[in-house]
């Protein structure tokens, strides 16, 4: 037998007039559990929280023109690494 089975296994032989503490207690667990919703970030906010550590001078060492030129810098960290 499963929990839940023995759980309405029990449920089944309460008193009716226990019924409603039950269920207050069943609501109770249920809020307990229920997770707290975090607040909405617009993608820059996660992106500046992702990055404020990042010391300064590292970031000045990456590609300005971002992702604009990406194949090239992966072609081009892929070539020094085979020809080293």
């Amino acid at each position: 037998m499963t929990t839940k089975e023995i759980i309405l296994h029990e449920l089944e032989q309460i008193p009716s007039s226990q019924l409603d503490e039950v269920l207050d207690f069943i609501r109770s667990l249920k809020q307990a559990v229920k997770p707290t919703e975090k607040p909405y970030k617009p993608i820059w906010e996660v992106a500046d929280d992702i990055i404020k550590d990042i010391p300064e001078e590292v970031l000045s060492q990456l590609p300005k023109d971002g992702a604009e030129n990406h194949d090239f810098y992966l072609s081009k960290n892929l070539h020094q690494e085979l020809f080293r």
